[in-house]
């Protein structure tokens, strides 16, 4: 290696979906040295992970060294920082731990409260793991989300976890658990109530104890106020920055969408529960979802499902589009809409 020039390690964004295919047979020919499995992504799944700010990537000069990328389960209560690989050229230099400081870091900002965990076969990461404050654990100390868990049928050990009936496996499991690095405990109920605090109000209007029967509870006045104040604050902050970097098919479909063009208003990027709409038409109680390629993942399809169902029973109806769809069959995608608001 060119000692030169430093490696940098770096949260990933969009320009570096360059190195996605690299990346990926990277860690598909460490795999079969290891012979080991993994959980098989797609190229989109990775350049997805990226541009949500979820992938870190190292680089030396602009050849690449090293990734990781982030996944949240359980409605984000747990976090895993998956896919660690280092480029054969680059192992010795202290790159993986470099990538798991920088993984581990992004998730504990953006998730404060969630459960880090990880399963490895490996003693380098069970060791970096250790300093960081995870400990071993069992399985049933994990998630129980099953996207996470279909993720394992990629394994070679697979039929060991069929076999223990998802008691254990090759991988040792191990957790870092934030509420173990406090002092003292609080309790859920004041932790509810900072929540509420803390959130900014809603477009149009606010929560208070007057106006939800409970903590969990949607904002149920107009259908404009029905975000979820606990996690408001974050959400709009996503939905501002969705906004600014809209995918292709989304900027389409927008042009067709804006200034009451098919007769009624939409909104682009628009909160409802804990959930953000691609586009929405309040009059309606039409949502219109664009569907980039992970959304093909099985996993994904049951979180889409989840999301459908959830927004069904608010009375609303929901529309799914594929980006190939939009780009290609625009007129199409439009006739659809209009059968429902029309």
């Amino acid at each position: 290696m060119d000692e030169k020039e430093e490696i940098r390690i770096l949260v990933a964004d969009e320009s570096h979906e360059k190195y996605v295919d690299k990346i990926l047979v990277t860690i598909a020919e460490a795999a079969k040295v290891r012979g080991t499995g993994i959980a098989k992504r797609t190229h989109e799944y990775l350049a997805t992970k990226m541009k949500e700010a979820k992938a870190v990537i190292a680089l030396h000069g602009e050849k690449f060294a090293g990734f990781s990328y982030i996944e949240t389960w359980g409605n984000k209560h747990y976090v895993t920082t998956s896919g660690l690989i280092v480029h054969p050229d680059y192992r010795g230099f202290g790159v993986a731990k470099r990538i798991k400081d920088m993984t581990f870091t992004l998730a504990r900002v953006r998730w404060p409260q969630a459960k880090i965990f990880s399963l490895t076969s490996g003693s380098a990461v069970m060791k970096m793991n250790t300093k960081l404050g995870y400990h071993p654990v069992t399985f049933s100390d994990l998630t129980d989300d099953e996207a996470f868990w279909r993720g394992c049928e990629g394994c070679i050990n697979v039929d060991v976890l069929h076999r223990t009936d998802r008691k254990y496996c090759i991988c040792t499991a191990m957790l870092y658990d934030p509420e173990e690095h406090l002092p003292a405990k609080i309790p859920q109920d004041v932790l509810d109530r900072i929540k509420r605090l803390e959130a900014p109000l809603p477009p149009g209007g606010g929560c208070n104890d007057a106006d939800s029967k409970s903590d969990n509870k949607i904002y149920k006045k107009a259908l404009f106020q029905t975000a979820d104040c606990a996690v408001y604050g974050k959400l709009k902050d996503f939905a501002e920055e969705n906004r600014k970097h809209p995918t292709q098919a989304e900027s389409i479909l927008w042009e067709y969408l804006r200034g009451k063009q098919l007769g009624c208003a939409f909104r682009r990027q628009h909160i409802i529960g804990q959930y953000i709409a691609d586009f929405i038409c309040l009059e309606k109680n039409l949502i219109i979802e664009v569907d980039g390629g992970y959304h093909q993942l099985p996993e994904q399809q049951t979180s889409d499902e989840e999301r459908t169902n959830w927004l069904n029973s608010q009375g609303l109806i929901v529309l799914r589009f594929t980006n190939e769809e939009i780009i290609s069959n625009t007129e199409q995608v439009l006739n659809k809409i209009k059968e429902i608001i029309i």
